[in-house]
């Protein structure tokens, strides 16, 4: 899952909380959407703290590891 997709889902529940009528659903849809994107913020955080380790990873063919 990549950032990009994070922020997409983070979106998706955002328009359809907007849509909801039920209060308590817009609610646990936005909390859903906040959660979306601070996971895509920590998936940018690990990314720069570990480039080089990514880097590595995409020549040899292998999944970069996240610690």
């Amino acid at each position: 899952m990549t950032k990009e997709d994070c922020r997409a889902n983070a979106l998706k529940c955002y328009r359809v909380a907007q849509k909801a009528a039920d209060r308590d659903v817009r609610r646990t849809l936005l909390a859903l959407a906040v959660q979306w994107r601070e996971l895509a913020t920590q998936i940018e955080r690990l990314q720069r703290l570990q480039p080089n380790n990514a880097s590595e990873a995409a020549l040899s063919g292998r999944r970069p590891t996240l610690h």
